[in-house]
């Protein structure tokens, strides 16, 4: 009975002990992932000041494409093998198949980038920014989170979060602080070749010359997880058709300092809406430990009220957010007047997206991606055709205005789903 005792203590110590580790780990890579976001907002004062606010307007909308062909590169399949696989993404045949599935969507959406440089990008400043960045999409630093994540191996996922925050601030700290560069494509080379430590470093872990061995089962797996991620990708390619497609409607109708006006406003709220991602997340835990069905509308309401709050010195003092976030940047008192007033229209964005956190979450627990993917397309439709007429029969600073039309549209959309399903309680 003793050693019973004895036999239960040691398993309690240890399970305590792994659950300690685990938490220290995990707290160690959000903070590097707090960490290199940190980094590259504050990186991009530095390339704001070497390139002035019209340049670093099409370096926003340069960014802004490789983003949108990440998404085509990944094309839900991350959320996929998280969901679906787990562990086992990280053995055998499966390991072999997944890898093969990253390396062929990488190169595919590369090429279609390229295609789309030639195509749309010809004559543009930032041609061959979108060259260069088409290796980025191929040599990513992230490549090898999933297998990191499904094996559980969070040591060498902070080794690879750590390695990267270091070789972006050596390599982008030396690109326009030593040798000051003022060009588009430089810029971009820098951050692609900062990004090849964490990558290799993901080789030398994961990859072996026979996971290159293609076979049937290879295209046939390809063909499975391209169809099951459909709405997954679509959900991902809509969101571009929010607050992002202000940017094109701006290079298309605007003078380049005006999108250098939107690019800072932009960054900024692309900065808060990745902080409402981690929301999403935390209520996806809060509602799988309910059992209430039923939205109520009070706790929609403080949540809304929290971020508006929260939120508030974007829009009474967005002038004084700008100077501080962007010290570096090139003001003018017409640069900052501008940008302070599509920053104040743009942050109302944020008050949309908490009043639908909620609605979002559950949508996500009840596992209703094909009719989330609706919605999110029809508000994105929606925002890209009035965002189009405001840019070209309105005036440029409406642009930012009408560029919210998307963001009021899912959120009447998904109350208006939950509201006929009588899921709505105060």
């Amino acid at each position: 009975m003793a050693g019973n005792i004895v036999t239960k203590f040691f398993f309690i110590f240890t399970s305590m002990f792994q659950a300690f580790r685990n938490i220290k780990i995990g707290v160690f890579i959000a903070f590097v992932n707090l960490l290199i976001q940190g980094i590259s907002f504050f990186v991009q004062n530095f390339i704001a000041r070497n390139l002035g606010t019209a340049s670093y307007g099409h370096f926003g909308l340069l960014q802004t494409d490789y983003s949108i062909f990440c998404a085509i590169a990944d094309f839900g399949m991350t959320t996929l093998i998280l969901a679906f696989f787990a562990g086992r993404a990280t053995k055998g045949t499966l390991f072999r198949s997944i890898l093969q599935l990253r390396l062929f969507s990488a190169v595919a959406a590369a090429l279609l980038m390229i295609a789309f440089a030639f195509s749309f990008r010809y004559n543009h400043p930032i041609f061959y920014g979108e060259l260069i960045f088409t290796f980025g999409l191929v040599f990513q630093h992230a490549f090898f989170d999933w297998y990191f994540i499904c094996g559980k191996f969070w040591k060498r996922l902070f080794v690879s979060k750590l390695l990267h925050t270091i070789s972006y601030s050596v390599v982008m700290g030396i690109t326009l602080l030593y040798f000051k560069a003022e060009r588009i494509e430089l810029i971009a080379l820098a951050m692609v070749l900062a990004a090849l430590p964490a990558f290799f470093y993901g080789v030398t872990q994961a990859f072996h010359a026979h996971l290159l061995k293609i076979t049937r089962r290879t295209f046939r797996f390809i063909a499975l997880m391209v169809k099951a991620g459909i709405p997954y990708a679509i959900s991902s390619f809509a969101a571009f058709a929010y607050l992002p497609i202000g940017l094109y409607v701006a290079d298309k109708f605007a003078s380049a300092e005006f999108l250098g006006c939107y690019n800072f406003g932009h960054k900024i709220l692309v900065l808060c809406s990745g902080i409402m991602v981690h929301f999403i997340s935390s209520n996806l835990i809060t509602l799988h430990a309910s059992h209430d069905k039923d939205l109520h509308l009070k706790d929609i309401a403080v949540f809304t009220l929290f971020i508006a709050i929260c939120s508030s010195p974007l829009w009474l003092l967005p002038s004084w957010i700008l100077k501080i976030l962007f010290f570096a940047a090139p003001w003018t008192e017409t640069t900052l007047q501008t940008s302070a007033s599509i920053l104040q229209i743009l942050s109302f964005s944020l008050i949309f997206q908490a009043a639908r956190t909620t609605l979002i979450s559950t949508l996500l627990k009840e596992h209703a991606t094909r009719a989330y993917a609706i919605m999110v397309s029809i508000g994105g439709a929606s925002n890209v055709i009035a965002c189009g007429l405001a840019g070209m029969y309105l005036e440029n600073a409406m642009i930012p205005l009408f560029a919210l039309t998307g963001d009021l549209v899912i959120t009447a959309i998904l109350f208006g789903y939950f509201i006929r399903n009588s899921r709505i309680r105060w």
